[in-house]
């Protein structure tokens, strides 16, 4: 078998605790390299050194702003391999473990995670949306009801197919230890709950608020208890 250097590049990349740090941080959206500095308390020399050798390994990007750059992790699978990651090490942040509102429902990149994620996968998967994933990370097929439940919320199914990216994955929710909804699909559901009005993004953390709107439409549309599966 034929080895790949930017494997072990990549690898390199990850083994540096202030660099996971941050790659952790981006995946709550994108931020400027002060913001950066802030949470991190390092220098912004140093902070800046470290995300130039992530964005020549390919992990993130930068965006320019005015004189400014804002740096955001490269792609959805950039932000899995994080989610993943953290998930085998079984190294859950302690700010989670002090925010349970964290552990009740934030953003896995561009996708619902956490106890409400983990519940709306379930739900889906109950209601035939989507199939059983073989194993964690495993590609999710739509499921025999999948047209009309995705469609009944808004979803264009033909249009997260076409996106540059995988359609449905069971992604590895790392403070559940089980399965939310990963990829396109995963994404436009976000995308139309923002839409709606059910879920709110708390302004530079991964925090999501369920509204009693969304709470509210989330039961009726599709099965999500909020009483006893995630309060």
């Amino acid at each position: 078998m034929e080895y790949d250097p930017r494997l072990g590049e990549v690898a390199q990349a990850l083994a540096d605790p202030l660099r996971i740090v941050v790659l952790q941080h981006l995946m709550g959206g994108p931020a400027t390299v002060s913001e950066i500095v802030s949470i991190t308390g390092e220098s912004q020399s140093k902070v800046s050194n470290h995300l130039a050798l992530m964005r020549e390994r390919g992990l993130v990007r930068a965006i320019r702003n005015g004189r400014q750059r804002i740096y955001e992790l490269r792609d959805a699978s950039v932000a899995q391999l994080v989610e993943s990651l953290t998930a085998v090490a079984g190294a859950e942040p302690a700010r989670y473990r002090e925010s349970p509102p964290l552990a009740t429902a934030r953003t896995c990149y561009d996708h619902l995670a956490g106890r409400v994620g983990v519940a709306l996968f379930d739900s889906l998967r109950s209601r035939g949306a989507v199939g059983e994933p073989e194993e964690p990370k495993a590609a999710v097929e739509l499921g025999s009801a999948g047209e009309a439940v995705f469609g009944s919320l808004g979803i264009d199914l033909e249009e997260a197919r076409r996106e540059r990216r995988r359609f449905a994955y069971a992604c590895l929710d790392w403070t559940e230890r089980r399965p939310h909804l990963g990829g396109a699909l995963g994404a436009a559901l976000w995308a139309r709950f923002v839409e709606c009005g059910w879920v709110l993004k708390k302004p530079g953390t991964r925090e999501v608020i369920v509204t009693d709107g969304g709470k509210k439409g989330l039961e009726q549309e599709l099965g999500v208890q909020f009483q006893s599966s995630v309060s």
